[in-house]
């Protein structure tokens, strides 16, 4: 019988931790003018290029058009090449995946943290993949992608990036803690 209460009280205590996998959602954009639409619970996005005179690579100049109830819309403007990535939004932030870099095993992916409900100020930006030579025998390197967790207690979110396996030279994991102070407009 204590054995149950004991499984009972574990249970019940690690239910005050959320940790759920980051439901990503891609985008990607051509020339200029190109729109993409995304809704996402209550957040509308509009993923659109943006004209830069002069640019070498038109479709990684972007702007986020974001859309959350009762807030007048915000901007953001992002440069990823190929004109592509991933947004995801969890509690009070946003989430974008972006690229840097163009050419045969050079794009690397970012993580930049926006708060949602505070005009998307910045919070973070973190490096997210890696090329990496793991084969002296083998010409390209190879991709190496964190995976990405979060936790949200007692005030806090918790981003976990994380290695699927230990890499050497690389941090397994790297662990951002932001105080979850943004919160929705009231009703």
């Amino acid at each position: 019988m204590r054995i149950w209460i004991i499984l009972t009280f574990v249970f019940l205590s690690s239910g005050l931790v959320l940790a759920d996998d980051v439901k990503w959602h891609k985008f990607s954009v051509g020339g200029v003018g190109d729109k993409q639409f995304l809704k996402i619970d209550e957040v509308s996005l509009t993923i659109q290029t943006r004209d830069v005179k002069n640019a070498d690579f038109k479709e990684d100049h972007l702007v986020i058009t974001v859309l959350v109830p009762k807030q007048k819309p915000c901007h953001y403007w992002l440069d990823s090449s190929y004109g592509s990535g991933e947004v995801a939004v969890n509690g009070g932030i946003l989430l974008l995946k972006y690229g840097v870099g163009r050419g045969t095993c050079a794009r690397e992916d970012h993580v930049r943290v926006l708060q949602l409900f505070n005009y998307l100020d910045e919070l973070v930006d973190v490096k997210s993949s890696y090329y990496v030579l793991t084969d002296p025998h083998h010409n390209e390197p190879d991709l190496i992608e964190y995976q990405l967790k979060i936790q949200t207690e007692g005030g806090y979110t918790t981003l976990i990036f994380s290695l699927p396996k230990p890499q050497t030279g690389m941090p397994s994991e790297k662990i951002v803690r932001l105080k979850s102070n943004a919160q929705p407009p009231r009703k």
